[in-house]
């Protein structure tokens, strides 16, 4: 309870400084593309609550040093059943900026998986995984899926003018560090259709190529509709009828108002994830008290058997006969639990 509590708290307190960041970001920056797509959870728990915690606020701290001068990082937290291997990236038309927002949303909802020890998270504009086995070269898995939008339903040309640009998108982005965007015209109309693809930089060249290529068919079983995207282990790909793209800004093009704001971020969501790491210490400390509890109980129990098996344990019949039937000549007192009588023999 005060792990969901103190969780609920932070993420609101984070989203309060996040929409204060977001209206001074719109003035130096793009999208970040912050909508949460899809999170996903391991089936399997932690397997020692306090190694797992720590290895893990220490690995989402290692990363946000890399995601803030690169766009992505990976990292390995400790060893064993608990180590943490976490991987995060931003998709290739955020900017620096952008790519903070995004990670720092990103960062506060995958500890919603706790307590299991994987999970992932596709956002519009990154991605991040965690998990305690290293999983930095796979490029497909049972997974693997297309989620299509369904709004609109467009016509055969914007069919055909999506899948020329997906085709071109996974045919680029491999030689790219795994980036690529592409824009078709949609004959007669004013439309064009926009793709994005993305690997993860972990992968090599062929990986990232092998993913994109398994991603393309399932997205594309999305057409007619007017958005789709493919959320692999490796790779992303998103198409639609809307520019989504940012523009990519120039090399020095920065700000100081978005350093701040890259400082502000990065700190909060740090504070976060520390709120987090310090609830479930919380929780784990009653859950101890509790089966310090429960022991005590268990004792009683086994005192009680203990007594049951023990000699001190006596049939109605022996103590019939060693009391001369309870009779008045034997009787001493009157005991807080009853009749006092005197044994004559046992």
């Amino acid at each position: 309870m005060e792990q969901t509590a103190s969780l609920v708290c932070s993420r609101y307190i984070f989203l309060l400084l996040l929409m204060g960041a977001v209206t001074l970001h719109e003035r130096v920056g793009g999208d970040p593309r912050t909508q949460t797509f899809q999170l996903t959870c391991g089936p399997q728990l932690e397997n020692n609550r306090s190694i797992f915690v720590q290895n893990f606020v220490v690995a989402m701290e290692n990363i946000s040093e890399q995601m803030r001068t690169t766009g992505f990082g990976q990292v390995v937290a400790g060893s064993g059943p608990d180590a943490d291997y976490a991987l995060a990236q931003c998709y290739g038309d955020l900017s620096s900026l952008d790519c903070v927002l995004c990670y720092a949303v990103a960062r506060t909802v995958l500890p919603q998986c706790y307590p299991h020890n994987s999970g992932r998270i596709f956002l519009d504009g990154c991605f991040m995984r965690s998990g305690n086995y290293s999983f930095f070269q796979e490029y497909t898995g049972p997974e693997d899926r297309a989620v299509c939008g369904n709004t609109t339903r467009k016509s055969s040309a914007f069919k055909k003018s999506a899948t020329d640009a997906v085709n071109r998108a996974v045919a680029a982005a491999p030689g790219n560090k795994g980036y690529a965007h592409a824009q078709v015209a949609v004959p007669g109309t004013n439309e064009s259709a926009y793709v994005l693809a993305n690997c993860w930089r972990s992968l090599r060249e062929n990986s990232c190529r092998l993913c994109l290529e398994n991603a393309s068919p399932s997205i594309l079983g999305c057409l007619p509709w007017s958005e789709g995207r493919a959320l692999n282990t490796g790779c992303f790909m998103m198409y639609s009828d809307k520019d989504f793209l940012n523009k990519v800004p120039e090399t020095g093009n920065g700000s100081s108002g978005g350093t701040v704001i890259v400082i502000i971020i990065s700190v909060v969501s740090s504070l976060v994830v520390l709120g987090v790491a310090v609830a479930i210490g919380v929780h784990i400390r009653k859950q101890r008290h509790i089966q310090k509890k429960r022991k005590g109980s268990n004792d009683a129990r086994n005192l009680v058997k203990s007594l049951n098996d023990s000699s001190l344990n006596f049939k109605y019949s022996t103590l019939e006969k060693a009391t001369g039937s309870f009779a008045e000549a034997n009787k001493l007192g009157q005991g807080g639990f009853g009749t006092v009588y005197k044994v004559g023999f046992l």
